[in-house]
């Protein structure tokens, strides 16, 4: 199990006698809003603990899709960014004159050769400026009146969806924005994803040398940090969800198990930033060979997704199944982290290939194999203690899958018992860091 450190701290009287003068004013912001579990289980839990700290806090969150983080969270929210690229969207009406007009000719123009992809450029290019031109002023007034802002976990040192201009922009805007107005900037429990163009490391790495404060979620997210050339002391404090409580587990239904399995639409093209038509199929027929191996042998299999993406994924591989099999499976409905949670206490074990899906099963003290497509998966199990129930994705094969999840059907009671054992090391040590905040609003 990896060692977890996070600096000793405790709450500055300071602090909060001046929260007591009025409500604190802290933001939160984080390139989500379009449904992923596990972006929202972490916003649930960041709103969760400030709450519980400031019971009057004044939050406001930033994203990229406001109108659906202010539904979902009770908060106040705007766009994270003016900037919209692909795989970052902004969730954007029609916007100004100027916009509807350049892409009303971008419209016009786009079946004419060279003139159409011109006019498509120009009319990105001006919505953009006018946008973030807008989104700068409105971050600009709530700052002047701001005591904090975090950026609150999840995979947010990122290039690979939207590349720089994407989210190492926004979070360099944030940092300098949050610089000149003197409110107090900080990273909590994030992850290092990809970057490997020469800007978005430079971006990353601005953001990341102007914070009061910078935590990261493993070993290998600080490792990566620091090849940026970062020299702050990123203490390791495990992902922000593991503050979500949960109910004991449900008494299991014999004979047979309850497995969910979450197919993902890794490689999928037009869902994914890396395309392969090829590679995706196959994962496909690995998911569905599967839950027809599990219904053949007595076992009810449950497919949810935690990403509304997932879904294309889930008719996917329903499409590959007999009728028998479909007699023995199911689709769950599970669109919200507490849905998710009260789900796995139904499941004797979770087959999962995103983050959150693996870390959430953990979470509720669930059996979880994980057919990992990038290092974070494997680097919380591997802090879980349970890395022996994780498989290589692009190379599993179903023969391999079946051999490691008998393994883990027949270590059900010790599996659940560890990984209960380091979801509450967990929880307390990112309760921990939440003890620690008070101190940065004395940076101001």
């Amino acid at each position: 199990m990896t060692a977890i450190s996070i600096p000793d701290s405790s709450p500055q009287n300071g602090s909060q006698s001046a929260g007591a003068k009025r409500a604190l004013r802290i933001g939160i912001i984080y390139p989500s809003g379009w449904g992923n579990l596990g972006d929202e289980a972490i916003l649930q839990a960041t709103f969760d603990g400030l709450r519980e700290r400031w019971p009057d806090v004044a939050l406001k969150a930033f994203t990229l899709h406001p109108e659906r983080t202010a539904a979902g969270h009770r908060v106040e929210a705007e766009f994270l960014t003016g900037v919209s690229r692909p795989m970052f969207l902004s969730a954007r009406g029609d916007g100004p004159f100027l916009v509807r007009a350049a892409q009303g000719v971008a419209r016009r123009t786009e079946r004419i050769p060279v003139v159409g992809r011109v006019f498509g450029i120009a009319a990105n290019l001006t919505s953009n400026v006018i946008y973030e031109a807008a989104s700068l002023r409105s971050a600009w007034r709530w700052l002047k009146t701001a005591d904090l802002v975090l950026a609150s976990g999840g995979g947010q040192l990122d290039a690979v969806w939207g590349g720089a201009w994407g989210q190492p922009y926004a979070l360099v805007r944030w940092a300098w924005l949050a610089r000149r107005a003197r409110v107090p900037f900080a990273f909590l429990s994030v992850g290092y994803g990809g970057a490997s163009g020469r800007m978005s490391k430079r971006l990353l790495r601005y953001a990341i040398s102007q914070a009061a404060y910078c935590s990261v979620r493993d070993s290998g997210s600080r490792s990566l940090a620091k090849q940026l050339g970062v020299d702050s002391e990123l203490p390791v404090v495990p992902d922000l969800a593991f503050a979500l409580s949960t109910k004991s587990p449900l008494r299991p239904r014999r004979p047979g198990h309850d497995i969910g399995i979450s197919p993902m639409v890794f490689m999928r093209p037009g869902n994914w930033p890396q395309e392969n038509r090829t590679d995706y199929d196959r994962y496909v027929s690995l998911w569905a060979d599967l839950a027809a191996a599990r219904v053949a042998a007595g076992d009810r299999v449950h497919l949810f997704v935690t990403d509304p993406a997932d879904m294309n994924a889930v008719r996917d591989v329903w499409a590959r199944l007999d009728d028998a099999t479909r007699t023995g499976c199911s689709v769950a409905d599970a669109n919200t982290p507490d849905a998710l949670l009260d789900l796995f206490r139904r499941l004797d074990i979770v087959i999962s290939s995103r983050l959150h899906g693996v870390l959430l099963a953990i979470v509720a003290g669930r059996p979880v194999l994980a057919l990992s497509h990038e290092r974070k998966v494997r680097a919380v199990m591997a802090d879980a203690g349970v890395d022996s129930y994780c498989v290589d994705l692009p190379s599993a094969s179903i023969d391999q899958v079946r051999e490691r999840l008998g393994g883990l059907a027949d270590q059900l009671d010790a599996t659940a018992r560890r990984v209960r054992e380091y979801a509450a090391v967990a929880r307390a040590a990112v309760r921990q860091q939440e003890e620690m905040l008070p101190q940065l609003l004395t940076r101001r």
